[in-house]
């Protein structure tokens, strides 16, 4: 048995070698991958398609040609942008492949069978990049067929997912990349029409579309709820902004609220760390004595738009002056704590259709529901 075909890398500056995969190949691979510890690549989970094994494939047979959608049969426009590959993965697959071989006990590149001879790729057009440079006349791939009674239209909106699905991170490839599956998600709504953007439950739709192309690279739940948003942002004129840590401080940073020396320095805290942002915080006020500390906080993923967003930004401000009621309680027999240079100030401005997104909505400080408001076309509006 064969583990790892040591093709002739000599190939790529001789085109007189010629590399090919063999029966031998091929039958090595059938007996080093099991099926079953692959569910997600061929088991029997496909609405539109089917997995029918692996084969040999004459290079010319198979296309990466996107532009040969305008045609009656099914073809398939790739999900990942660009291929999703960076240049130094690209001198990684290369190393790999020229040091260990084709290694017979990965899953190899899947194609599409759309008539006699004629296959598309779903997954593996970086590898046929590599195959193509060391002069490979054929593939050996994973072959899916359609199933009968679906129509052209479900079967490529299946294929579209396969595309980031199918790429784990797993040498000889390099799984699908965030940007992948929002390109994937995006084309769902705006260019094929696969989820209808006003449909009440879009947010859900889209959710459940990218979580299995999340899952397959290693992305969690929250970093899912991000993409999914993000998706819809990119599909909507008056978007909601999507926060984390890392892009509320972006925000902060491109905005007028600079830090100034020895009178004011600013800090974001998300949402749902109280008690942990209010020591941050404290600590902050402490080490800088001189300086009036401003909180601004971020609601991260918002799939409610201003209900939700409002919500969150009240009941942070609720929460934390508890807490210090506690304190107060606990510590200093009910007396009131009023931080000299601690200020509970606003919210980022994520909801676009309610807010100027270069102002923080500011904390009425004597609030008690943590009512917030902000200047808008000469006017102060409020929200609590």
């Amino acid at each position: 048995m064969i583990h790892s075909y040591k093709f002739d890398i000599s190939a790529a500056v001789d085109k007189t070698i010629i590399n090919k995969f063999t029966p031998e190949h091929l039958k090595s691979m059938e007996s080093l991958i099991n099926l079953e510890a692959h569910p997600s690549l061929y088991g029997d989970n496909f609405e539109t398609i089917f997995f029918d094994g692996f084969h040999i494939i004459d290079s010319e047979n198979i296309s990466l040609d996107t532009k040969q959608l305008e045609t009656t049969s099914v073809t398939f426009q790739k999900a990942r942008r660009g291929g999703g590959v960076t240049d130094k993965e690209e001198k990684e697959l290369d190393t790999s492949l020229t040091t260990k071989g084709v290694v017979l006990s990965v899953p190899p590149g899947a194609v599409y069978e759309r008539g006699d001879k004629n296959y598309i790729y779903i997954t593996g057009q970086t590898r046929d990049g590599r195959y193509v440079k060391y002069n490979f006349s054929n593939r050996l791939v994973a072959v899916y067929k359609r199933k009968d009674g679906f129509t052209d239209d479900e079967i490529r909106n299946e294929l579209s997912q396969l595309g980031n699905i199918f790429n784990p991170k797993n040498l000889p490839q390099f799984e699908a990349k965030e940007y992948d599956i929002i390109d994937e998600g995006t084309k769902a709504i705006d260019v094929e029409k696969w989820i209808d953007r006003d449909d009440p439950n879009v947010y859900q739709l889209v959710y459940d579309r990218i979580k299995p192309q999340c899952e397959a690279v290693g992305i969690g739940k929250n970093r899912q709820s991000y993409l999914a948003m993000t998706i819809l942002n990119n599909t909507d004129d008056k978007p909601v902004l999507p926060m984390t840590q890392e892009k509320a401080k972006t925000w902060l940073d491109g905005s007028k609220y600079k830090d100034i020396k020895d009178k004011v320095r600013y800090v974001v805290l998300s949402y749902d760390f109280v008690s942990k942002g209010q020591v941050t915080a404290v600590g902050l006020a402490k080490k800088y004595p001189n300086e009036e500390v401003r909180v601004i906080v971020h609601c991260g993923i918002i799939i409610n738009g201003i209900e939700q967003y409002t919500t969150r930004l009240t009941k942070f401000w609720v929460d934390w002056h508890t807490q210090l009621d506690n304190y107060s309680d606990v510590y200093f027999g009910g007396a009131p704590i009023k931080p000299k240079n601690l200020v509970l100030y606003g919210g980022v401005p994520q909801v676009t259709e309610e807010f100027g997104t270069d102002q923080v909505c500011l904390f009425v400080q004597d609030s008690v529901e943590g009512e917030f408001t902000q200047k808008l076309n000469g006017k102060l509006r409020s929200w609590s």
